[in-house]
């Protein structure tokens, strides 16, 4: 069983910076050294034509998870993420997976950056699927919170970093 969730966030920016940002190398560095948490690291990132492949590393200091969490992973929580990104028009879309070393969890999310008002909106679909008996979706819920904790952050930074970087 899998548990689903759908986050948005507003941009004061159009959907063409923005998605052109969410693909950027120095933006996607400084995004990971701000808020990537222990082990962060950009693993790769390959642009052909409208389209953009990413790898990245990032981690949620153990001390920061939830207990029930914390039964079943030791350490930091590093979670590896494969963006592919799609240039479409005024915006973007994305589909990210997302995966747990080590432990039996899966995240997957589709991303679509558009047009709203003077800015733009971008919205995201997250599914997590925990293979754990009796407990999985409790874990499930417990990562989607995490999981939207951390893009709430980078929407916090994305935005601060577009006003910094005209």
């Amino acid at each position: 069983m899998a548990t689903s969730t759908e986050t948005s966030h507003g941009y004061s920016f159009p959907a063409a910076r923005v998605a052109a940002t969410m693909v950027d190398e120095t933006y996607l560095r400084d995004r990971l050294a701000a808020v990537g948490g222990t082990k962060a690291e950009l693993l790769s990132l390959e642009a052909s034509g409208a389209e953009t492949v990413l790898e990245l590393r990032q981690g949620i200091p153990a001390d920061k998870l939830p207990a029930l969490v914390r039964t079943f992973i030791s350490g930091d929580l590093v979670i590896e993420r494969a963006e592919t990104w799609r240039a479409t028009g005024e915006g973007a879309t994305a589909v990210v997976n997302a995966t747990v070393p080590g432990a039996p969890a899966t995240i997957g999310c589709s991303i679509a950056v558009g047009p709203d008002g003077a800015g733009c909106r971008v919205r995201a679909k997250l599914t997590v699927s925990v293979s754990l008996p009796f407990v999985g979706g409790k874990v499930e819920k417990a990562i989607i919170e995490q999981v939207q904790r951390l893009l709430t952050t980078e929407h916090e930074f994305t935005e601060r970093w577009l006003r910094e970087h005209p």
